[in-house]
């Protein structure tokens, strides 16, 4: 990894996106590019004394002014720029900047605010993004030295069992990185109308979806030194399954992959990474099948 890019937070806040990158910095000599990106609407400014543009000036400086002062606190070995934008839309200001930039990983705090007419710029990111998307958890939580990355060990296409191949040595690279375990999860998710109508015993059907699973998993991981005991398959829902076996490990972050899916099927239906994002208490690590493999961790 060669270089990160962070999402400021508001200036109020903590900057918990600037000191989660600080430490993958350290870890992997990356350099840091701070975005920060602004926005105020004067349509309905009336006081004919204040100039719209002096005051967007003015933002901006101050937003240079407290940046730069949380740059220079830190050791100068690490290479870290700021640039600060004017626009409306976070999440096109951030697509924009990857487009123009050769960066390894996006940065941001998490926001967990979806409704059915709102998409927050955390779901976008992780529908568009070209390159992985580090949501940190601003809320306090344990975790121990443990990497979580969920896979699909029943993957049949080549763009899903490619996904894999990502997130598994994303996930290797991070947990090496932070010199962490890397545990590895599969869930078994029955379908709904089978079980409703009785069309199948669900143990009997978990039982033999594990048992796939597991040669699978074994033959996914044979490259990997991942012990029996980091390995995971479970039956359930797979965001309510993930969420709660990364809180009983209590995994400094979980990797899970994201498919994009977009428009109304993306609205009312989501993924599994924009489910996990409102429930799990950790750091998440999203991936996207079209994230190029140069820009894994």
């Amino acid at each position: 990894m060669d270089k990160i890019l962070v999402i400021a937070d508001p200036l109020a806040q903590l900057q918990s996106a600037f000191i989660k990158a600080l430490s993958l910095a350290h870890s992997s000599c990356a350099s840091i590019q701070v975005l920060a990106v602004c926005y105020e609407s004067f349509a309905e400014l009336n006081d004919s004394e204040l100039d719209g543009d002096s005051i967007k000036n003015q933002i901006i400086q101050q937003y240079e002014d407290f940046w730069q002062k949380q740059i220079n606190q830190y050791d100068s070995s690490l290479t870290i720029s700021l640039q600060v934008v004017w626009h409306k839309h976070l999440h096109d200001s951030i697509i924009q900047e990857c487009k123009a930039n050769n960066y390894d990983l996006i940065i941001k705090t998490g926001h967990r605010s979806e409704t059915s007419f709102y998409t927050p710029t955390d779901w976008m990111l992780f529908r568009d993004s070209p390159i992985p998307v580090y949501v940190v958890e601003p809320r306090s939580h344990k975790c121990e030295k443990v990497v979580l990355v969920a896979l699909d060990a029943l993957a049949k296409s080549t763009e899903k069992q490619a996904l894999n191949s990502q997130l598994l040595e994303s996930a290797f690279r991070l947990a090496v990185q932070t010199d962490a375990k890397l545990h590895c999860a599969y869930v078994i998710k029955i379908p709904t109308l089978l079980k409703d109508f009785d069309l199948v015993d669900p143990k009997t059907y978990a039982n033999k979806i594990k048992v796939r699973a597991q040669e699978n998993m074994a033959e996914l991981l044979a490259d990997y030194d991942i012990t029996k005991e980091c390995i995971h398959i479970e039956e359930g829902e797979p965001w309510g399954v993930l969420a709660n076996l990364s809180k009983k490990l209590h995994s400094q972050c979980l990797v899970v992959g994201s498919m994009g899916r977009k428009g109304i099927v993306g609205k009312l239906v989501g993924n599994t990474a924009e489910q996990i994002i409102h429930i799990a208490r950790t750091d998440l690590l999203v991936i996207g099948p079209d994230v190029d493999s140069k820009s894994l961790l």
